[in-house]
């Protein structure tokens, strides 16, 4: 991934489990403009399901799923559409 420095928003919710991690995403990815991206850090393995459909639902792109080296932390990169 890119340096966190790069993007609008980093919403860092390792350590979360579910609901958290969308609650978390929900209430802070309110601060995105048109055409800007966050980066979301999860480790809740129902993170993937839970965020596709927030984005499918709310206006916004899923545009990459990466997983660290260690496969113990997953990167979302989300761009808001509209």
């Amino acid at each position: 991934m890119k340096s966190q420095k790069k993007y609008s928003l980093v919403i860092d919710t390792t350590g979360l489990r579910c609901p958290l991690p969308l609650l978390k995403v929900q209430k802070n990815i309110n601060s995105l403009r048109k055409n800007h991206e966050a980066l979301i850090i999860t480790d809740d393995p129902m993170a993937e399901i839970d965020l596709k459909h927030f984005c499918l639902n709310n206006n916004y792109l899923l545009k990459e799923i990466k997983n660290n080296q260690n496969g113990d932390a997953q990167f979302f990169l989300i761009k808001k559409d509209q």
